[in-house]
């Protein structure tokens, strides 16, 4: 049984989540809310396999939350759910280090998918071209391009700080900056977001 839990803003989001994973086999929804404070209250200790986590381009909390997530000891898996799945969203999401990132535009059954894959270990994070790649890197410092090299490579901050010989609040902090440089920003073309 793959045990979820659900963070959405958005109440026909959970509502709809909640109705196709019941529908679901091998698949529980254990908690479902709007905000973190209220999911960790109903999730009450128990464990999930695999966080979904909405990003909305006007908060843009999801990545940093991704990160902190991910930077505890026996992390959760983590999928990023979002209506702004494109390009720059992958290359912030791979920095965030989460497992996977699925347009909610995508078909109910690529979202299945995508959860019994993170479930099982794997990564779903659409690739990203060279080009697009280039254009994230350039709105970066220098010092912080092999800290994003690194997380990029799934290495966990204390790693990171060791290699760079860097105390480990410090590669925090740098890497939630670089993160925030990374993610997409919300301009008025149709709606969508695209880097800016």
């Amino acid at each position: 049984m793959i045990r979820l839990a659900l963070l959405d803003d958005h109440p026909v989001v959970i509502a709809g989540l909640t109705r196709l994973v019941q529908h679901t086999r091998g698949m529980e929804v254990l908690a479902a809310a709007r905000d973190e404070v209220t999911l960790a209250r109903e999730l009450g200790g128990r464990r999930p396999d695999v966080l979904i986590l909405d990003y909305d381009v006007a908060r843009g909390d999801a990545l940093a939350l991704c990160r902190r997530i991910k930077s505890r000891p026996d992390a959760l898996r983590v999928l990023i759910y979002s209506a702004y799945a494109g390009p720059a969203l992958a290359i912030a999401a791979r920095a965030a280090q989460a497992d996977g990132l699925v347009d909610k535009t995508a078909p109910a059954t690529a979202l299945l998918d995508a959860i019994r894959r993170i479930a099982h270990g794997q990564s779903v994070i659409p690739d990203v071209a060279h080009e697009e790649l280039v254009e994230a890197v350039a709105r970066l410092d220098e010092p912080e391009l092999p800290i994003l090299a690194m997380l990029l490579d799934g290495e966990p901050l204390p790693a990171i700080a060791e290699t760079l010989n860097t105390d480990e609040n410090e590669i925090d902090w740098r890497a939630e900056k670089l993160i925030g440089r990374l993610r997409p920003r919300f301009t008025e073309t149709n709606g969508r977001s695209r880097s800016s």
